[in-house]
């Protein structure tokens, strides 16, 4: 077996730092003047109190819902008092999904170890469905220890009650985090099953009910847990590459080497009015000279990277910075670790950080949604909740929660 770097860290510099990832994102006709933000009117302590106002609720179009972490605080401590309460986050979204499945439940995951979404997995299990599950290999042995490390205790106990569990066993990453619920939804985002993914982070997840949309992600899903095939060849067939959901129109996209590098950019060149995105990771030159041309053309520019990477020599912070558009550093003690960008009325959103590795060698998703007003109107939100808290150039020290 071929092991990996054993540092999670190198093998993250050494890949999504690589300068050739990209970014692309968009939803529904929302008036210009949602770029006009007043980050005053946003102060820690109001956001928190907003945060735990019943009113705010998972959104949700005809057949897709959106879900975040109320991560909105300075620090870890704070943000879990809240996000762990939140009957519409992330983490409880994916817990009624799995407590509904009849008949199966395939995941594919990079990291697996909330004992809440483990229980949940061995109910399922109990009650006769067929849980199968995809992870990387890194993450098979409890967290910090390398390869040769201890066996990690969610593994242990998922393996224990008959679930099959299949590692990629590669230097590329299994970077995805989806599940597929019946061959009827498919949940997806940027949401790792972690305690600090789903309290800590700044993170999205969306339900998507579609027999059609469920069907790519299982012939995906087939492809990693049965062939055993992790890189790009033989070329993957998508069974149905764009679905209707509702009114939304939904591509989506896998990697390695699925198309998804293309699709970004064509999204970013379409630009019209705005591009807004919040992104762990925004490393590519070709995305960058696109946005520079854009900013040129009069459409309007407004990011936040995660604090702790915006400060590498190979982000794109400080050239977009210096061209003068509006960039951010976040504000959370964690990590900002959305991989989304709004063009116009489109949202682009997955597990897709938006480099080199994450087109050519690592194993992806990511969603391109169209003509959905809520949905965009939620993750426009969203990021003007990120904003309001970000900082314009401090950097927290190293996070040593580092994920993915």
């Amino acid at each position: 077996m071929k092991l990996k770097q054993s540092s999670r860290l190198q093998k993250f510099l050494t890949g999504t730092l690589a300068l050739v990832g990209l970014v692309g994102c968009g939803g529904s006709q929302i008036p210009l003047s949602a770029m006009q933000y007043a980050p005053q009117a946003y102060a820690a302590p109001q956001m928190l109190q907003a945060m735990r106002a019943p009113s705010l609720q998972a959104q949700s179009a005809a057949g897709i819902q959106v879900s975040f972490v109320k991560a909105y605080g300075r620090t870890i401590a704070e943000n879990e008092a809240v996000s762990r309460q939140d009957a519409n986050g992330p983490s409880a979204m994916l817990i009624r999904l799995i407590d509904s499945a009849r008949k199966t439940l395939d995941g594919s995951f990079y990291d697996i170890d909330n004992q809440d979404v483990v229980a949940a997995l061995l109910r399922a299990r109990k009650r006769g469905v067929r849980v199968r599950l995809v992870t990387d290999t890194d993450n098979l042995t409890a967290k910090n220890s390398g390869p040769a490390g201890p066996p990690r205790v969610a593994i242990t106990q998922l393996k224990k009650a008959g679930i099959p569990i299949v590692d990629d066993k590669r230097s590329g990453i299994m970077h995805n985090k989806f599940l597929v619920v019946d061959s009827q939804s498919v949940w997806t985002g940027s949401t790792n099953l972690t305690d600090s993914s789903l309290f800590h982070h700044n993170n999205n997840a969306l339900s998507l009910r579609s027999a059609q949309l469920a069907a790519s992600y299982t012939a995906e899903f087939e492809r990693l847990f049965t062939q055993r095939i992790f890189g790009p060849n033989p070329p993957r067939q998508v069974p149905y590459p764009r679905v209707k959901i509702g009114s939304a129109t939904v591509d989506v996209y896998f990697s390695p080497r699925g198309g998804g590098q293309e699709a970004v950019l064509r999204e970013l060149g379409n630009a019209r009015k705005r591009i807004m995105f919040m992104t762990f990771s925004l490393t590519d030159q070709s995305a960058g000279a696109l946005i520079e041309a854009k900013q040129k053309q009069g459409v309007q520019i407004s990011g936040v990277f995660d604090s702790w990477l915006g400060a590498s020599r190979y982000t794109l912070f400080n050239p977009l910075k210096a061209d003068g558009m509006d960039m951010r550093k976040d504000g959370n003690e964690a990590l900002l670790h959305h991989k989304v960008i709004i063009v116009d009325d489109t949202v682009i959103t997955g597990s897709y950080n938006y480099s080199n590795n994450a087109e050519n060698s690592n194993n992806e998703n990511f969603l391109i949604i169209r003509n959905a007003p809520a949905i965009t109107q939620a993750y426009v939100e969203e990021f003007q909740r990120i904003r309001s808290i970000s900082r314009s150039g401090s950097v927290r020290p190293d996070y040593r929660g580092l994920e993915d």
